[in-house]
């Protein structure tokens, strides 16, 4: 017979955290912002309001909390490949693990709809609503400076020279993924294996290519 863990309290306020926001991600991805109620979350999640209320303090916050989660999910990911090592010996992969890892990585990151449509819906209740435009745009901010700065460490650790500022390759990247992502999402061509293609070709020439 197992033996139940009892949780902390911070331990069960955490959980408790994660389902709503797992709750909402789903719900918002399927049927948008406007058309979910805390109501729906919370019975989603397996909770009361009182527990959504005592966690975030309305729709909004808790999708600007799933936004940054799913940042932070998709930042490790890509921090991964320069920590993996190439093998079980010690010491930092080469330059072509590194190259061939970050370009199957970033070649399927439009596959994943779920994530593309919430990245949708944010925009979208962001041009409709004033008070949450700004927090929209700051998560966005940080979402391209992030990755402007992780071309920097994945250069360095590469050894290569940047064909451009961090800045302008984080911003380039992001929205051609985006646009490929949105095709697929409307279940347009080209297929997966062309846009991986596309998507490969492109990274590769503006960041392992002089």
């Amino acid at each position: 017979m197992k033996t139940r863990i009892r949780l902390t309290r911070e331990q069960s306020r955490e959980q408790t955290r994660q389902r709503l926001l797992d709750a909402t991600h789903a719900l918002f991805a399927t049927q948008g912002f406007s058309a979910t109620s805390v109501e729906q979350i919370a019975l989603e999640a397996g909770y009361t309001r009182g527990a959504f209320y005592s966690n975030f303090q309305d729709k909004a916050d808790i999708f600007l909390a799933l936004l940054r989660r799913e940042h932070e999910r998709i930042m490790g990911e890509f921090q991964a490949l320069l920590d993996e090592p190439a093998s079980e010996a010690e010491g930092p992969p080469p330059q072509d693990l590194l190259e061939a890892r970050l370009l199957a990585h970033y070649a399927r990151m439009h596959q994943d709809s779920q994530l593309l449509a919430l990245m949708l819906e944010a925009r979208l209740h962001a041009a409709r609503d004033a008070d949450f435009a700004p927090h929209f745009r700051r998560f966005r901010e940080d979402l391209l400076d992030a990755v402007g700065r992780y071309a920097q460490a994945f250069s360095q650790r590469a050894g290569l020279t940047l064909s451009m500022s961090p800045e302008d390759l984080a911003f380039g990247f992001v929205a051609l993924c985006d646009g490929c992502a949105l095709h697929r999402l409307a279940d347009s061509r080209p297929g997966d294996e062309d846009t991986e293609r596309v998507l490969r070709a492109f990274m590769k020439r503006m960041v392992f290519e002089p």
